[in-house]
């Protein structure tokens, strides 16, 4: 099909066009300097690194999206269409977050945020069955009460900003806001950060504000589940850490840190427990993004240089694992057309390459060496006992209670002989497949073992954003 096969061409040049921008910028802000086009878009070492995580999750997932979709519209599930409207609203997707890392401005970062919600919402409902049309409705409804508080803790914000910068572009700006922050009002900092840290909590999909999060990644097409946990609970981060480093230097005293403290270590408790009882593996993958976005909130909340580093290496390890979690999972998926964990087994004997995937990517997941998620675990668990060494025996509890439920879930899957035959898959279904898992499990070894000049030169001056900076060895 000459149009399918146009639409192909397309996403892997837009994939190859992500790694070379990303490569572009993130040498640029490397070698010591902010990149900025006109007054609106700026990079700096935090934007740098939510530009990694998505060129490379973004990328490897339209790859991997060709491939997934492409058995769909082979096997007659999908229209021609259906095809071409599903990566009109990927892309989409990707070009919001893309934009809503690199703006330096508070109210054009609020909308283009809501415009990664809205082409996400058709993404989760895009498969129009009853469940996807539920879980992208609720995914809406909860969004939109997100919405309405951040933009209320963003007008806070503002009004704060103008009355030492007066009225004006330049009290939207993320750089003035730094500049001037010592002088912003305590009390609007104050009011505007609770809003905030509810609203862009419910984008990171933080417990209670959770509910949305296992239905919509369930139900969406996996590439998209994918995306929502590898990108999309980031940028909700993402913006949490701007306010955050905005308000801890205008309220002395640690406010914030208790706050996010408490949101993560709640949110882990909460994963912990629904990912025992589990019975659908994509929704056992929704439910550990739940744990590991709180594992990063831990590092936050703690702060200091070493908690601050932890939190960050543990989003981007988090990103390419889980990423790589799911798109072994959808292969699961095409093959057996369902999601029901007790009965599959032997993927190992079935799938070598999924099978062996899914194993490596619940590993690193449950924080085994050599991924770098052991790393940011650890990082994070000593810096959360030298503060508060009673919340970290709590902390490594709920870690062991996590790291089981994944272990023993996954290893059913993977282990033992193969219960039920499998539906043969396309040659060209296989290729781009197997290329974006090769490529994420490539990154997860090397970022494990090594970080190398670039990412050093991005993490140090992103954790100088919160206070002083410190030598990775």
């Amino acid at each position: 099909m000459p149009t399918q096969r146009a639409l192909e061409r397309l996403q892997c040049l837009l994939a190859v066009v992500l790694w070379g921008a990303m490569a572009a910028v993130v040498s640029g802000v490397a070698s010591g300097s902010d990149v900025s086009i006109g007054i609106l878009l700026r990079t700096d070492p935090l934007s740098a690194l939510m530009d990694l995580m998505l060129a490379f999750v973004g990328g490897t997932g339209l790859v991997y999206a060709v491939g997934y979709m492409g058995e769909k519209l082979v096997r007659g599930d999908l229209k021609l269409k259906h095809y071409g409207r599903f990566f009109f609203f990927f892309d989409f997707f990707l070009f919001a977050i893309l934009l809503t890392v690199n703006l330096d401005n508070i109210a054009l970062m609020w909308i283009s945020i809501e415009g990664s919600t809205l082409s996400a919402a058709l993404l989760v409902g895009f498969e129009r069955t009853k469940n996807a049309l539920e879980a992208g409705w609720k995914y809406i409804i909860l969004s939109f009460i997100g919405i309405a508080l951040s933009l209320f803790g963003t007008v806070l914000v503002y009004y704060a900003s103008e009355q030492v910068l007066g009225v004006g572009m330049e009290a939207l700006s993320w750089k003035a806001l730094y500049r001037v922050s010592p002088d912003l009002n305590p009390a609007a900092l104050k009011l505007a950060f609770i809003f905030i840290l509810t609203g862009y909590g419910t984008k990171a999909g933080l417990a209670p504000m959770h509910t949305w999060l296992p239905d919509a990644h369930a139900e969406a097409p996996t590439p998209v589940s994918a995306m929502l946990s590898g990108l999309m609970l980031n940028v909700g981060l993402y913006a949490l850490l701007r306010f955050k480093s905005i308000t801890d230097q205008t309220i002395s005293g640690g406010f914030t840190g208790p706050l996010m403290l408490g949101f993560g270590l709640l949110s882990l408790i909460v994963a912990a427990f629904f990912m025992l009882i589990q019975q659908d593996y994509k929704r056992l993958l929704a439910y550990s993004s739940i744990e590991h976005v709180g594992i990063a909130m831990v590092g936050f909340g703690v702060g200091g240089p070493v908690g601050i580093f932890g939190g960050l290496f543990h989003m981007l390890n988090h990103s390419l694992v889980k990423s790589t979690a799911f798109y072994a999972a959808g292969i699961v998926l095409l093959k057996h057309r369902h999601k029901i964990m007790e009965r599959i087994t032997g993927l190992l004997r079935q799938m070598p390459l999924a099978g062996l995937s899914l194993l490596l990517a619940a590993m690193g997941l449950a924080g085994m060496p050599p991924s770098g998620l052991f790393v940011s675990e650890v990082l994070i668990a000593t810096s959360s006992y030298a503060r508060y060494p009673m919340l970290t025996y709590l902390f490594l509890a709920f870690l062991i209670l996590a790291f089981g439920a994944v272990i023993y879930h996954i290893s059913g899957m993977v282990l033992g002989g193969p219960m039920a035959p499998d539906a043969p898959l396309n040659d060209r279904t296989l290729r781009f497949t197997t290329t974006a898992l090769l490529i994420n499990l490539a990154a997860i070894f090397y970022g494990g073992l090594y970080m190398p000049n670039f990412l050093r030169a991005i993490f140090i001056p992103a954790t100088g954003l919160f206070g002083p900076r410190i030598e990775i060895p």
